[in-house]
């Protein structure tokens, strides 16, 4: 049987249950109604109803703005109001006789931008004597709207106004403004819908991708013969193997013993996505860790079967070796790169690259295209391309002395530059300060 996607329909009761009328058809999808009495209620109906639903569907552009806005980490759709939802608009001021195709039109619309409107008047041959369009802004109030469209009716610039917002709607007409509001057709009704199926199937089909984990006890002979017994190693081995049961049984892993010091676990990118928070966090990692006072390293791996998931895991894992262990990283079916999963300065960035002059500055610096392009990822993180070795070092997950290594090959190729010096807390040499000569957008 297959499971239905859940979808809340967001915005204007009388839009929503349209909405609700018409996805009746989509047997894929389970719909429920999320209404508001206002836009402004658009974050707090988000809050109330994200965890019900798999897809937020927006009635209108202006709810879905605001919810993108403040990033509610869910697949969103939105209905889309140019198109036929104009034209039924123009369509309505004909048949109503507010529209006189011998006269210029004097219109003021909001929300859409102006060449969504003009366009659709020039096809449909409607002369216009004033046009004015307030195309829709990150932080606009509604109050904003309902002004700009009265000031041009009271001031005789307009003779009818247009608007695609519900509540500056039922304002104007209260206001005596001759007001009509763009609502959604059936085929963008339709079009929505669609979308939201897809979106759906692919945040599905990605969920479900194979996720293999590869853990690995830094060390692990030289730990074993500084123990105090041998019932000391068992006794941690013991409390290891209870930690990786409740991970197991929290992600419905499969685990996989070894006789060596590694164990790896194998379940799906969509739990994985779960526990490690969008690919932040390492807590299996850092249970690990503070549990045994054991130094370990976890490399996961994406793929569309268990070997290819497996490879990438492996190479992440050697990443998250390469500077002392203890860290956590993470490669994509894609070779995006997540990393170190965890840290403050948790990194996202390609292996690859198809940039010749990225991959020809590689060569000739001596490092790989992975690290320059991770070196990119620090600056945007960091949200600056000046940064000290230590900051590298943290960003990276390497030991400092690898870190001064990068700079030092980067400043003798004139790709960084000392910009300065600051002196650390207590004693110490002073930490030169870099800038990195790269232009981001180029290797992007």
């Amino acid at each position: 049987m297959t499971i239905k996607l859940r979808v809340a329909v967001i915005g204007p009761r009388d839009l929503v249950e349209a909405v609700l009328e018409f996805g009746s058809y989509f047997a894929e999808l389970a719909m429920f109604p999320a209404p508001y009495q206002h836009e402004r209620e658009t974050l707090e109906v988000v809050d109330r109803i994200r965890d019900q639903a798999d897809i937020l569907l927006f009635t209108g552009p202006i709810p879905y703005r605001i919810a993108l806005a403040a990033a509610p980490d869910k697949p969103m759709v939105h209905v889309y109001y140019s198109g036929t939802a104009l034209y039924k608009v123009l369509f309505d001021l004909y048949r109503q006789d507010v529209l006189d195709m011998q006269k210029g039109l004097r219109l003021s619309m909001d929300v859409l931008q102006y060449n969504e409107v003009e366009e659709p008047l020039q096809e449909i041959g409607l002369p216009v004597d004033e046009l004015l369009v307030k195309t829709y802004e990150s932080g606009m109030t509604n109050e904003e709207l309902v002004s700009y469209h009265y000031e041009l009716w009271k001031n005789g610039r307009v003779s009818v106004t247009v608007t695609c917002v519900t509540s500056v709607y039922q304002k104007l007409k209260k206001l005596g403004v001759p007001a009509y509001r763009v609502v959604p057709t059936q085929s963008a009704i339709r079009d929505c819908l669609n979308r939201a199926l897809l979106e759906g199937k692919s945040v599905r089909l990605s969920s479900t991708q194979i996720a293999v984990g590869i853990m690995n006890i830094d060390n692990f002979a030289k730990v074993a013969k500084e123990a105090a017994s041998e019932y000391e190693i068992q006794r941690k081995k013991i409390i290891l193997q209870q930690i990786l049961v409740d991970f197991g049984e929290e992600t419905q892993s499969l685990i996989k013993w070894s006789d060596s010091d590694e164990v790896s676990f194998i379940t799906t990118r969509g739990i994985i996505e779960q526990v490690t928070r969008k690919f932040q966090d390492a807590p299996l990692l850092l249970e690990v860790m503070e549990r045994l006072q054991w130094n370990a390293s976890i490399g996961i791996g994406i793929g569309r079967t268990a070997n290819e998931a497996e490879g990438k895991a492996k190479e992440a894992l050697l990443k998250a070796k390469s500077g002392g262990g203890g860290n956590c990283y993470l490669i994509m079916q894609d070779g995006i790169v997540y990393g170190p999963l965890g840290s403050d300065l948790t990194l996202e960035y390609s292996a690859r690259s198809e940039n010749p002059e990225l991959i020809s500055m590689a060569k000739k610096v001596g490092l790989s295209v992975g690290t320059i392009n991770k070196l990119v990822s620090l600056c945007r993180r960091l949200g600056t391309s000046t940064f000290t070795a230590s900051q590298l070092a943290e960003g990276f997950g390497i030991t400092l002395r690898s870190a001064r290594r990068i700079m030092a090959a980067l400043e003798k190729y004139e790709m960084a530059s000392i910009v300065g010096e600051e002196q650390p807390a207590g004693r110490g040499r002073p930490r030169q300060i870099y800038t990195l000569n790269l232009e981001e957008a180029q290797y992007e």
